[in-house]
């Protein structure tokens, strides 16, 4: 009993082995998952494949790639060197090549044939497949993918762009042809054009001018006449000036009276105050008719030339006063004493001529009879002035429009505009005070000591006449006036709009040109997208059919057990 005891433990350990504890019997059919980023690596770990097989790898790939060149016409030479792409060409020269007598291959054949079993022995071709699922998976499929995606992307971003092209080249060409038509210009000859557009200036101010007689106008002027000459004077009571002298180019303007229009506040160019006179800007010369034109007086703006005795007098004096010789002695005149010189002297002046022995006349360089005649011509010229055309007016008769001389004024002479423009914003500005007063209530404690023109003037009143000033004003500050000026004006902007406007003429064809371009670069990447589509499918298939050429390599040495070659290759295949 007791070794039947003790025999026990041994049998039950033995039946446990024999149950399934024991070792194994070699068929065992768990599969094998094998990453493929690690497939060299495993099959070297395992001893199918040498240590040195990147070495074999290389010497076998070198002798593949000079055979390639030798290879046939209909063969391509510019593929990559493989242990399948060996296998290919020999099966193909196999067809037509002789055999040896034991059944080898000659000739070109029999060379593939070494090159492919050098890729077999021990295996270095299933290393050169680890290789090659490396490359394909991480690096080709995904760049073909990623420059696919790219190609659609870009592809989509220049369709709206390209869309976007024509409809600036739409949008430029309208705002081109609507700054033409604001200029009053087609546009085929930008530089003719626009310097013939200073011929519409005075037509503008023509037509800014037409309502300056009105009714409205001329009570509000009045209306800043009087109220201003009550403002300024002493008493109520005191007379009003002349509303000339208060806004005086306003007057001038309104009443045509150019040529005497000029002020302090706003003086007139010289040179457009004499076109019509012809005079000379600075001197002013007048006839004096008690001499019957034999005298002429020349004003040098002196203060008080009549009270201060003239220089000739003074020499007078100090010659006839014998007290006083000294003093007269002082003065040098720088005036040569020649015996002609005195003869005349006495001969001109008689009993008041200085003495010869004392001094002699001085020579002033005047002719005073073609003094009084120049005097009396200019009086001539001016009157004749007043009943022809001026120079300007003859000048716009020549384009075929006889404009009023108020608006060739404004026209070509800048200062006379300036200042027109300032009566103008005057009047506006003390309109508007006005109204604020009037809405106020302030305008009620003048209106006891005004004047009945002032007391009965009513707020409507006063916000009409502000409405026609500011109407008025916004005609003659108009943008297309100012560009006529500027344009009339300014060589420097005319220069600048013509370059303006020949640069927006020009971005239509830009345009078109951009939308050209980027037509034919969508046309190439289109190409180039549908090129590349065959070779990442290609790329794919091949893929598939190494890994599963490895899988089955693989099972073949592990007595037909399933392999699987796992990792990102299954998402990419």
């Amino acid at each position: 009993m007791a070794l039947a005891k003790a025999a026990e433990p041994a049998y039950g350990i033995a039946r446990l082995i024999g149950e399934g504890y024991g070792k194994s019997d070699g068929k065992d059919q768990t599969p094998i998952d094998i990453q493929y980023g690690k497939l060299a690596e495993w099959l070297g770990v395992r001893k199918h494949i040498p240590s040195d097989w990147r070495k074999r790898l290389q010497a076998i790939q070198a002798a593949a790639s000079a055979e390639m060149k030798s290879l046939p016409a209909d063969f391509d030479q510019t593929a990559s060197v493989s242990y399948f792409s060996a296998t290919e060409i020999r099966d193909r020269l196999a067809e037509s090549a002789e055999k040896r007598m034991f059944g080898g291959l000659k000739g070109s054949a029999g060379t593939w044939d070494k090159i492919v079993k050098a890729y077999e022995k021990q295996n270095v071709h299933l290393a050169e497949a680890g290789n090659t699922l490396i490359r394909n998976v991480d690096f080709d499929i995904p760049y073909f993918k990623k420059q696919a995606e790219k190609t659609q992307h870009q592809l989509s971003d220049q369709e709206h762009k390209h869309e976007e092209y024509l409809h600036n080249a739409e949008a430029a060409t309208k705002e081109f042809k609507q700054e033409c038509a604001e200029l009053g210009m087609k546009g085929s000859n930008i530089a003719k054009e626009l310097a013939q557009l200073q011929q519409q200036l005075p037509g503008l101010f023509q037509e800014a001018l037409a309502n300056l007689s009105s009714p409205v106008i001329a009570a509000a002027i009045d209306h800043y006449a009087a109220f201003t000459a009550y403002a300024h004077s002493a008493t109520a009571s005191a007379a009003a000036p002349e509303p000339s002298t208060m806004l005086p180019q306003l007057h001038a303007v309104k009443d045509r009276s150019l040529s005497q229009s000029s002020s302090p506040d706003h003086p007139i160019s010289p040179s457009a105050a004499n076109v019509r006179t012809g005079e000379t800007p600075g001197i002013e010369k007048e006839a004096d008719e008690s001499t019957s034109g034999v005298h002429s007086e020349i004003q040098w703006d002196i203060a008080d030339v009549a009270e201060e005795p003239s220089a000739p007098q003074q020499l007078q004096e100090a010659g006839n006063d014998d007290d006083d010789v000294g003093v007269g002695a002082d003065i040098d005149w720088d005036v040569a004493l020649e015996p002609s010189t005195q003869e005349n002297a006495s001969d001109s002046h008689g009993a008041d001529a200085v003495s010869p022995s004392e001094d002699a006349d001085i020579s002033w360089d005047i002719d005073i009879t073609e003094a009084a005649e120049e005097a009396e011509n200019a009086d001539l010229d001016t009157d004749a002035s007043q009943s022809a055309p001026s120079g300007l007016q003859a000048e716009s008769d020549a384009h075929g429009q006889a404009w009023p001389e108020s608006v060739l004024r404004l026209s070509e002479d800048s200062s006379f505009r300036t200042a027109f423009l300032d009566d103008l914003h005057e009047l506006s500005s003390f309109l508007l005070q006005q109204i604020q007063e009037l809405k106020s209530g302030g305008h009620e404690a003048l209106a006891t000591a005004a004047p009945e023109s002032i007391q009965r003037l009513s707020l409507s009143s006063v916000q009409e006449q502000s409405e026609a000033v500011n109407h008025l004003l916004s005609n003659m500050t108009s943008k297309k006036v100012k560009q006529l000026v500027l344009i009339k004006t300014s060589k420097q902007y005319l220069t600048r709009l013509v370059r303006a406007l020949e640069q927006k003429a020009g971005q239509h064809d830009k345009f078109l040109r951009l939308a050209r371009e980027l037509q034919a670069k969508q046309e190439e990447q289109e190409r180039a997208l549908r090129s590349n589509a065959p070779k990442l499918l290609a790329l794919v298939q091949d893929t598939g059919r190494i890994k599963t050429y490895v899988e089955q390599a693989i099972s073949a040495l592990y007595g037909g057990r399933e392999i699987n070659v796992i990792g990102e290759i299954n998402n990419v295949i």
